[in-house]
């Protein structure tokens, strides 16, 4: 009699999202566009295998989603040596300055990434202070940073940013429109003619 030796199935092996599947299917394998399927972190798996590892696109959009740290951390474990990726849309997932902290990892070792999109993801001045250390001290590969419309970037962030400025020469410009930066802060930055605000 033959004896198998098998685990028991467990949750995640049994969630799939057909609509998700047929989405990644359906995309070029330029460009996978994820924007506003109501993905959770329980979809970055699905994401990662029939998305990222199998299509190797270009550009990933998971915008206006509601991906958390736990899904970004999972995301950027794979893609962080990506050699595909060039442009990743995050903007409007509730990642916060916990999940900046997987994003600076991604920055930090991803040598592809030219644009990357944070707009309204709820980062703070911490998260700011976090960004500008990977990108102030290490040579990196962004050239465009999209951190529109989060409330809590204010004016405290300001020589944090100048600081990247003055020491980072590749990234180009960095979105600021909509935060809560003073007429003041946003003068001061407009000083800074190297970079695109």
């Amino acid at each position: 009699m033959a004896f198998a030796c098998t685990r028991p199935k467990t949750k995640d092996d049994l969630y799939r999202n057909t609509e998700l599947e047929k989405r990644i299917n359906q995309s070029s394998s330029e460009n996978i566009d994820l924007s506003n399927m109501n993905l959770t972190d329980q979809d970055i798996p699905i994401i990662i295998k029939k998305g990222i590892k199998k299509k190797k696109p270009r550009s990933l959009s998971l915008s206006t989603n509601k991906i958390t740290a736990d899904g970004i951390q999972m995301l950027v474990d794979v893609i962080k040596t990506n050699k595909y990726l060039t442009h990743i849309f995050l903007s409007s997932n509730p990642i916060g300055d916990e999940g900046i902290k997987y994003i600076v990892e991604l920055i930090r070792n991803n040598q592809n990434l030219h644009h990357l999109s944070l707009n309204d993801t709820g980062i703070t001045d911490d998260g700011i202070r976090m960004i500008t250390d990977v990108l102030a001290s290490n040579s990196t590969s962004i050239r465009c940073l999209d951190l529109r419309s989060n409330q809590f970037i204010t004016d405290s962030s300001i020589d944090s940013l100048l600081q990247i400025v003055e020491q980072n020469q590749t990234l180009s410009a960095c979105r600021l429109d909509n935060c809560g930066l003073s007429q003041q802060g946003k003068e001061k930055l407009r000083e800074a003619k190297l970079m695109k605000w």
